[in-house]
Formats: structure tokens, sequence, C-alpha cells
């Protein structure tokens, strides 16, 4: 699990311990009932299930949608927008009733307002994590005007080819996921000084000429279909499947579990979830991860 899903859950796990002794402090006192239920209430529901709701989502949704979020940075935001947001509202209230206007009722409109940023930002990342991609007709043929990042998107072994002729920017998933999405082939080889013609001519060949159909298993009903399978005696790549790659090299599990924990194994999306897919959503470093890799499936094959 990355960290900051793991934050949202232990701060939500913290947070019911305390609602859970207001209340029996209410119980115990109930002349305290007026002064704390406000407070009890806003820990338990701000708190408590909505950081719990969070750091689940952030953990599940991506991997189910075989996603990554749209904002990855927006869960940190949203961590400290809303306990800042909370604990304001808390302590605005704790000392004084913030009906009362003047200064306490704008402090507590302040955090409130941080709080409800906060849900916008959850609202982004959870809602569009699950919002599908229009799909359009994949092209016979890649024109300079396509933008790189749909290209690599649909034909997953372009990436190799962008790499190899100078555009090492695209080894970041977060290059991928932003400007490459908005900058046309033809504008990229301008930048780095090459040649578009012969770029286009190499990257067409690459694609349509050695492109290998796929013998993939059907991904469950509403799953992009993306990556492809490893064969013994090839090299694990970043559009490899991780389900296939076990398969055909068990022993490489070991690395998953080093850097994701043995829990990934249990999600059921890692069987067609590629490496780069999943070293994304772990944030571990993809060129670090397919090194490793590649040093076991090395490893293997020396023995055989």
């Amino acid at each position: 699990m990355d960290n900051t899903p793991r934050l949202f859950i232990k701060a939500g796990l913290i947070y019911a311990v305390i609602g859970a002794l207001l209340g029996i402090t209410m119980a115990i006192n109930p002349s305290l009932s007026h002064q704390l239920r406000f407070i009890h209430i806003h820990l338990n529901l701000l708190g408590f299930m909505t950081m719990m709701v969070s750091g689940v989502a952030y953990h599940v949704l991506p991997r189910f949608s075989a996603r990554t979020l749209p904002w990855p940075a927006g869960m940190k935001y949203q961590f400290i927008l809303q306990n800042v947001g909370l604990l304001g509202m808390v302590a605005v209230q704790s000392f004084n009733d913030w009906r009362g206007g003047g200064l306490t009722q704008v402090l507590f409109i302040f955090f409130a307002v941080l709080a409800g940023i906060s849900f916008v930002i959850m609202f982004y990342n959870l809602y569009f994590v699950l919002s599908s991609d229009k799909e359009e007709p994949r092209p016979t043929k890649i024109i300079g005007d396509m933008k790189v990042g749909p290209v690599i998107d649909q034909f997953p072994k372009a990436l190799e080819v962008f790499v190899e002729s100078g555009f090492q920017a695209l080894t970041n998933p977060t290059a991928r996921q932003t400007f490459a999405k908005m900058v046309s082939i033809d504008k990229a080889c301008e930048k780095h000084g090459v040649s578009s013609e012969a770029f286009l001519e190499k990257l067409n060949k690459q694609i349509f000429t050695e492109e290998e159909p796929s013998t993939s298993p059907t991904p469950p009903e509403g799953s992009p279909v993306v990556g492809q399978e490893i064969e013994r005696g090839k090299m694990c790549a970043a559009d490899t499947r991780v389900g296939s790659l076990i398969k055909v090299y068990p022993t490489t599990k070991k690395v998953f579990e080093t850097h994701y924990g043995e829990g990934c194994f249990s999600c059921p999306g890692q069987v067609f979830e590629t490496v780069e897919q999943t070293a994304s959503m772990h944030n571990v470093d993809l060129e670090m991860i397919l090194a490793e890799i590649n040093s076991v499936i090395k490893d293997v094959l020396k023995k055989d």
C-alpha cells in the first residue's frame, strides 16, 4: 500500500478512538453533551469515516479500474487540508461557539472552506479514475500531428521507439500522462532535434510490421485491454502484464513482494495490470523495478 492511503487509514483510526472516548464521556456526564456533540460528530464523520473511505478508495479503485489517479499529488493536499480544516473547526468550537459571529465565525468559515476544498480534491481524483476514456478507433498509421501520449497508450511498443530515439523524459509515467498528452509527435521531434519523417517511418515499422498479435486471456468485462504477455527466453518490458510475467517466471514474484508487499497478489486486477501501471500505482521507479525483474530473469535463463 502506498504511504498516503496508509496515512489516511491511520488518521481515521485515531479519530475513531478519540470519537469513541468523547462518546463515553458524554454517556458518563450528559451535561457535557451540548458542548461536545459538535466535536464528536465531526471527528467521526469528517475524521474517521471520510479518512477511512479515502484511504481504502485510493488504494483499491485505481487497481480495479486499471487506471492511475488524474492527480496523484492531490492525495497529499487532501490529507493536509482535511486534517487542518477538521482540527481548526474543532478548536474554534472548543473555545467558543462559532455562531456568535465576529472573529470566531470568520475562523470557523476559513477552516470549513479548507475541509471543503479537500472534498473537491477527493471527488476529482476518485470520480475521474472511474470514468472511462472515450474510445477512439485504433489508427492504422501514425502521423506527425498525433499526440505522443495517446499513441503510447494505444501502442505500448511505441514507448521503446521514443526512448531509443532520445525522448528519455517519457520513461517517467507522470510525463506520459501530462505534457505528452498535449504535444504532437512533430513538435516533440522538433524540440529534440529529431527528423520527424525518419522517426515516423521507424515508429510505423516497429508498430505495424513487428507487432505480434496478442494471445492474452480476456480481461474482466469493462476493463481496458492493455499490455502484452511474455514468452520464456524474453526480457520483461514496461508493458508486460504482471500475471503473464509471474506465470512464465514465478521467481519474479519476490521482486513485487519486496516493493509492493504480499497483499498485492490478493488483488484480482494484478493479472491484467502491466509492470508500468503497478510501478506508477505504488510510486516505485519503473526503471529500477524493471532492472530487478530482468536480473532475476537472467539468473533463471542461465540455469535453463
